[in-house]
């Protein structure tokens, strides 16, 4: 069973054809809304679907000052996971907004708590900040999504049960060879973050079925013929 552990399917050019790759390679998918209006869109499209889980969230780009939870509390005890959350002081410029994402962040945490809910996190320039956040709950399975940040706080994310996502730069990134040296093997998850970012890492516009060489590389890194990931009950 090949696991996707963060995907987008607004970054789709052909989402069919997406979909035929999911279903054929069996890969069990975990699609991130970026906006509460998308999540409703995709769980109105794909809920059905025993392959597709529905991760609701509000990314960290897209909040601003009008952005409260209080429209997606319902929803939230019954989605398959929360996600794309995080914080980002690096690609998102507004630092305006930074004091803004952290309330969101630490509101979003609050809610998978106490709905004992997977929580899909963009951690991007704020690893650090993120981790603070992190150490305040007790959270089922925190999947840290393409993590790029100090390695020195890998093993602190690790003690309080993190998973982190391995992405279409490995191969591409010293960094991301390093993490995945770090890691052990039962922390390691696979994602493609959608196929618009293989295309930004490597030219390439793949599916999801790109995975299968992020598990090669992930694979000849560890000196395994072949490995096994556990399972996220979701």
């Amino acid at each position: 069973m090949l696991i996707n552990a963060h995907d987008h399917f607004n970054f789709y050019k052909d989402l069919e054809s997406g979909l035929n790759t999911i279903e054929k390679n069996k890969i069990i998918t975990l699609v991130n809304s970026m906006t509460f209006e998308e999540y409703l869109e995709l769980k109105n499209k794909h809920s059905k679907n025993p392959l597709i889980k529905i991760g609701l969230g509000i990314h960290p780009w897209k909040v601003d000052e009008n952005t409260n939870l209080l429209l997606l509390i319902e929803e939230i005890k019954n989605c398959d996971f929360i996600g794309e959350i995080g914080l980002d002081f690096y690609w998102d410029k507004r630092s305006e907004m930074y004091s803004k994402q952290k309330i969101i962040f630490n509101e979003f945490l609050s809610l998978a708590d106490g709905n004992k809910k997977v929580v899909n996190i963009h951690t991007k320039g704020a690893e650090r900040e993120v981790l603070n956040f992190l150490k305040q709950y007790n959270l089922k399975t925190p999947i840290i999504h393409w993590y790029s940040g100090d390695l020195s706080l890998i093993d602190e994310y690790l003690s309080i049960g993190a998973y982190f996502t391995i992405g279409p730069d490995a191969g591409y990134s010293k960094k991301t060879d390093a993490i995945i040296n770090i890691l052990p093997i039962n922390r390691i998850l696979t994602e493609t973050d959608g196929p618009t970012s293989i295309e930004w890492v490597n030219g390439i516009y793949a599916e999801s079925d790109y995975i299968k060489n992020i598990l090669k590389y992930i694979s000849n890194i560890k000196k395994n013929k072949s490995f096994r990931f556990r399972r996220t009950n979701l």
